[in-house]
């Protein structure tokens, strides 16, 4: 009985984007970005996470000293490559699939 109880009595509580550390440690300006949704240069990893809890974050490459990897962001309305350097995003580019050759009439 004790067992049903303590599966019943708390309840996963999902912590909101203005709960994380990452928001809560953000510049004012990525902030913004994070309310927004946006994930963008000068954030971190964190911070885009943050941004978009729906995404899926994988990381392709990182160098042999740490400071620079690849990131692949896909989600509702994303699928991006962010550069990082340092921790933080340097370029944002979108990842656009290359057309078949069947749609090229080859």
């Amino acid at each position: 009985m004790t067992i049903g109880i303590l599966a019943i009595g708390c309840p996963s509580q999902k912590v909101t984007k203005y709960e994380t550390l990452a928001y809560k440690s953000a510049s004012p300006e990525n902030r913004l970005k994070i309310e927004q949704g946006k994930i963008d240069v000068g954030m971190s990893i964190e911070e885009c996470k943050a941004s978009c809890s729906e995404c899926q974050f994988l990381r392709k490459f990182t160098n042999t000293k740490g400071d620079y990897e690849l990131w692949e962001v896909t989600g509702p309305g994303k699928d991006l490559y962010l550069q990082v350097q340092n921790g933080r995003i340097e370029k944002v580019s979108v990842n656009t699939p290359h057309p078949s050759r069947h749609k090229l009439g080859h």
